[in-house]
């Protein structure tokens, strides 16, 4: 008996060691701050992905198209297409605080959704562009790219934090 005793025993030990483990490895890689500068981000994705038929827009877009205050966060970097015809766009964040990741989430969900149905009757391709985005949220990052080419600007990002 007593030994069936001390077998449940140890295997409650192991079951919290574990437990243990996952948790600290869940917390270490939660919310991970980057120092990367905001235009060095930039360039490690412009460097993989051709921005050919779009240019870089300031803050009042940025303000236009999401609805963010640029000054509000670290950084703020928008492309968008040289033609209405065309759906490509990027939005890089450096957040102030990753507390303001959310409100910049909702803000490119939304983005997305007014896009969509702008395209979806008249312009598939665009469409499907737009399906196909990329939004990733890393620490105190957000990204966001409609592009042909958005997983692979999607690797460039997360590598270059």
């Amino acid at each position: 008996m007593e030994k069936v005793r001390n077998n449940w025993l140890t295997g409650v030990r192991y079951g919290m060691l574990v437990f243990l483990v996952v948790f600290v490895g869940m917390l270490m890689g939660a919310d991970r701050v980057s120092d990367a500068q905001i235009e060095e981000v930039e360039n490690a994705v412009t460097a993989q992905v051709s921005m050919d038929g779009m240019h870089q827009e300031g803050s009042q877009m940025v303000k236009r198209l999401y609805g963010l205050n640029a000054n509000d966060y670290d950084g703020t970097i928008l492309y968008i297409a040289d033609s209405n015809m065309g759906a490509e766009e990027m939005l890089l964040v450096k957040l102030a605080d990753v507390s303001q990741a959310d409100d910049v989430e909702a803000a490119v969900e939304t983005r997305i959704s007014n896009q969509e149905n702008a395209f979806e009757g008249y312009g598939a391709e665009q469409y499907q562009l737009l399906q196909e985005h990329v939004l990733s949220v890393q620490g105190n990052y957000v990204f966001f790219l409609v592009h042909p080419d958005a997983r692979q600007a999607q690797k460039a990002f997360l590598d270059s934090l």
